[in-house]
């Protein structure tokens, strides 16, 4: 009747939970439990929105931690997940100040997200300087750096963060994220630097990299690489036993290009394989001229990148270029970074031995810096180490570079491999070497890096005196 009314009364609570739900799992990252790229996105927009109006100041910090292994024992995708839980539980507690220290408000108020596989990002809603933003990429990489406990072991990263600030780096969130992962990538090119700001001269350099990948292309389809060539001596004498072949790119607008910095940005493009492919052959051909000749190299050393190594049919595709040229395996070395081996040595391991068995002899390259042990390199076919000239530069001087050039000449000989030293540049430095037992030097002392001309000279001058009976 007209006195009574009918309600119909629905819980919503129940669906507001489970959209609240939904939400909070479209934003946030499974394996850490941080806030992901999207929702990073949408809350640094609000931010910059913000700070637009009050013209105030806001800071992107992009970190990319290493990769994750256990002295070159790659760990599982569990013991990765828990490396990535606690670096991310760490920053979090830094900038929540669980840690006990003396957490500044803008850091309090920051975000902290996953946007990659090992790359995070903070924001710093309002800050006064770029100082402050400096102070917290200093704390935070610090203590990102700090080992990790796993149920069995413990392992370190290594850490690399680029900054951008708003308004002068970006007005947005697309363009402030994108120039802070600019300068990130500028400090991992950079070992001096563990972060870099973004500026007009990071900006410079990325424009410079992609003129440079433009004119890579062109110089290997028009044929304008060049290979240099630096002799290895023993060190009871200054008669080459291998040349190693060096790429040059004699540029006539960029100037000559580092073998360092054309592999660096081949790598990113994808062109190293092509590029290695032209190193390898011609240095295989240019080997093969000399041995007409009758000239005294006994072994010719061609460098490796890490891309290569892992790269599909590698094994093949090396012995293929090498039958094609008429070169022997025995006669050849391929140099690897120690670092390489120490990053996923399962692979690399595998891959190393089918070059032994091939015949080829694998050289670890730059020995020293890439904290590869003894007991790992045992279990690696390697068939010589090569001292890193950052010990040999300061050898006459420091104790510290003495031993470790020691150290490193004794892990050879525990090893039963040859060692071989570079960046040698005075007598003095080949005289310790020598005395401390290192059979085979490199560098400047011996010989500057040779074009085929000047090679075909050095090693005709080399025979000559080497039948003559003249060191």
């Amino acid at each position: 009747g007209p006195d009574r009314v009918l309600m119909i009364v629905r819980d919503l609570s129940e669906n507001q939970l489970a959209l609240a739900r939904v939400r909070e799992l479209a934003y946030t990252d499974e394996a850490t439990g941080l806030p992901n790229r999207e929702y990073l996105f949408a809350e640094l927009q609000k931010i910059t929105d913000v700070q637009r109006l009050k013209e105030g100041r806001a800071a992107v910090i992009c970190l990319q931690v290493g990769q994750f292994d256990d002295h070159g024992y790659a760990l599982n995708s569990s013991q990765q997940d828990d490396v990535l839980r606690q670096l991310a539980t760490r920053m979090t507690g830094h900038l929540r100040g669980s840690n006990d220290e003396d957490i500044s408000d803008y850091e309090r108020l920051s975000i902290a997200a996953r946007t990659d596989y090992r790359r995070f990002c903070v924001v710093l809603p309002s800050i006064e300087s770029g100082e402050d933003a400096e102070a917290v990429v200093q704390r935070v990489i610090k203590d990102l750096e700090q080992p990790v406990s796993l149920a069995t072991r413990t392992i370190t990263v290594s850490a690399a963060g680029g900054l951008a600030l708003f308004p002068q780096d970006g007005i947005d969130a697309s363009s402030l994220f994108e120039n802070a992962t600019v300068a990130m990538e500028d400090a991992r090119n950079d070992p001096s630097a563990p972060y870099k700001f973004h500026s007009g001269t990071v900006r410079l350099r990325t424009l410079q990299r992609q003129d440079l990948e433009v004119e890579l292309k062109l110089a290997l389809e028009q044929k304008q690489y060049a290979l240099n060539f630096l002799p290895i001596v023993p060190a009871d004498n200054s008669l080459p036993t291998t040349m190693e072949a060096l790429l040059r790119w004699p540029d006539t607008i960029l100037g000559t290009q580092s073998t360092r910095k054309i592999v660096r940005v081949a790598e990113r493009t994808g062109l190293i394989l092509a590029i290695g492919e032209w190193v390898l052959t011609h240095a295989c051909e240019q080997f093969q001229r000399w041995r007409r000749e009758g000239l005294s190299a006994t072994r010719l050393a061609v460098n490796l990148s890490a891309q290569e190594l892992v790269s599909d049919n590698i094994v093949e595709r090396v012995a293929r270029i090498l039958d094609s040229t008429g070169t022997h395996p025995q006669d050849v070395d391929l140099e690897i970074k120690e670092h390489m081996l120490f990053r996923e040595a399962l692979r690399e391991y595998a891959i190393c031995r089918q070059f032994r068995d091939l015949g080829v002899r694998i050289v670890v390259d730059d020995y020293g810096i890439g904290a590869c042990s003894l007991a790992h390199l045992s279990q690696s076919p390697i068939g010589a180490i090569k001292i890193d000239n950052t010990f040999v530069t300061n050898l006459v001087d420091s104790e510290r570079d003495r031993a470790a050039c020691a150290a490193a000449i004794a892990v050879g000989k525990e090893l039963g491999v040859d060692v071989i030293a570079e960046g040698v540049e005075t007598e003095q430095q080949a005289q310790i070497l020598s005395e401390l037992g290192c059979q085979y030097l490199q560098g400047f002392l011996f010989a500057e890096p040779m074009n085929d001309d000047l090679a075909l000279d050095y090693l005709t001058a080399s025979c000559k005196r080497r039948s003559g009976g003249v060191n």
